[in-house]
């Protein structure tokens, strides 16, 4: 059947359609409130499954690996520390992030108490901090958003670089509150007994529920505590945190590190371990898609009551046209002409309740999501992915044909000469 054969059949489709707006209107409303329910569900299901992944790619902990050294052994579930263990470093992390490929990043931390103050300050004006000694890749993991200056670089962390960065609370104890963010970046301090110049300034992000508002914290090239360059009571760092682009990324960033565990060590299962809430994020993205499939159904319900209104409308247009549907196939009309009529009838108001309903289902998810908003704490914006999208135009012409068919087939199978005698 080509289409050049059929055109003129469709566009007597198109021209019933017109005679009647009303009647075309109306069949097409089941279709554009179902589309728009589907569409409006389907939307917030995108808002909330981006708001999870937010949530979680702030927590990292479903979406990260603990990759660590075996330092105990457990013998008839009694603990007995091994004497000897190779631990992880820098050099590991930069080798592991090769294998990654993009997939993942890494971070190393190994945090504790120092004294910092400015070069030649007595004793008694010494300020106890905190002091994380890190990858370049911390300020990323801590969400660090600088007032001032920046975070150390790689080349920096490699080259041992005396360098920190420094919360906005320690900048006031050690500087002064007269002394701005701008202002302490290039200054000099002392960490224990080491010099360091400051090259970023932070405002650590407050918990609105923590009794004590802001920190003294420091940031230092996590290289410096693996040399010994810095005495700080920290033990070496044994061990880094892989944290997966995306949640679904997290199986092959596993394997990844297993292949690369299993090249440093061989059989790497007696001398490492790797820890994970791996089982859980899995049953996450599970349910996630349990959720969208579920919401899909229901609402497909709703576009099944809209494609049973277009059965009917053109089961009673065929009853209302059986004089001039014999007229038509008396003249010469087949009937593939007769299928193609009516099936582009159908099509043609499954197409337009589509369209209506789309744009009805992004209207009420954003007036939704907007509600959710304003009454809860959840940051909920309306989605639009392109599966969204594709389902929105497929479905309905999925059900146009569907529920199209019939009467297509009932007007296309009258005998010529019973349909123009008919009342």
């Amino acid at each position: 059947m080509s289409l050049a054969g059929i055109a003129p059949s469709v566009q007597v489709g198109f021209a019933a359609l017109r005679v009647n707006p009303l009647r075309t209107t109306l069949s097409a409303l089941g279709v554009i409130i179902g589309v728009g329910a589907m569409v409006s569900v389907l939307s917030l299901s995108d808002g909330v499954e981006s708001a999870v992944r937010d949530q979680i790619a702030r927590d990292g902990r479903l979406q990260s690996l603990g990759v660590a050294p075996i330092v105990e052994d457990v013998v008839d579930g009694q603990r007995f520390p091994r004497a000897k263990f190779d631990t992880l470093s820098s050099s590991d992390a930069r080798s592991l992030s090769q294998q990654l490929q993009g997939l993942g990043t890494i971070y190393m931390n190994a945090s504790g108490a120092g004294y910092v103050s400015t070069p030649g300050a007595a004793t008694a004006k010494r300020r106890a901090a905190l002091i994380s000694a890190t990858l370049a890749s911390g300020s990323s993991r801590a969400g660090m958003k600088l007032d001032a200056g920046r975070f150390f670089t790689d080349a920096e962390v490699e080259s041992k670089s005396r360098v920190a960065v420094i919360s906005r609370e320690l900048a006031d104890a050690v500087f002064g509150k007269s002394v701005l963010s701008p202002s302490a970046v290039g200054r000099s301090i002392t960490i224990q007994d080491s010099s360091f110049t400051v090259i970023g300034v932070w405002t650590p992000a407050v918990d609105p529920q923590a009794t004590r508002r802001g920190s003294l914290l420091a940031y230092i090239p996590v290289t410096l505590a693996e040399s010994g360059a810095i005495t700080l009571p920290i033990s070496a760092t044994g061990g880094f945190t892989v944290k997966a682009a995306r949640l679904e990324d997290l199986p092959v960033v596993q394997r990844r590190v297993e292949s690369w565990l299993a090249h440093r060590y061989g059989n790497w299962r007696k001398q490492a371990q790797i820890l994970s809430y791996a089982e859980e994020g899995a049953k996450l993205r599970d349910n996630m898609v349990i959720f969208k499939l579920l919401m899909s159904a229901i609402t497909g319900i709703s576009l099944v009551v809209g494609g049973v209104g277009i059965m009917n409308v053109l089961l009673a247009s065929v009853t209302e046209r059986t004089r001039e549907i014999g007229v038509r196939k008396a003249t010469g009309a087949r009937n593939r002409d007769l299928l193609a009529q009516f099936l582009a009838e159908s099509v043609a108001i499954a197409g337009l309740g589509s369209v209506l309903g789309t744009l009805l289902g992004i209207a009420v998810s954003a007036a939704v999501a907007s509600i959710m908003r304003a009454r809860t704490m959840a940051q909920v914006h309306a989605g639009f992915s392109a599966s969204t999208l594709a389902v929105a135009i497929a479905a309905p012409i999925v059900v146009g044909i569907a529920f199209g068919i019939y009467p297509a087939l009932r007007a296309a199978r009258l005998s010529p000469i019973e349909a123009i005698r008919h009342e």
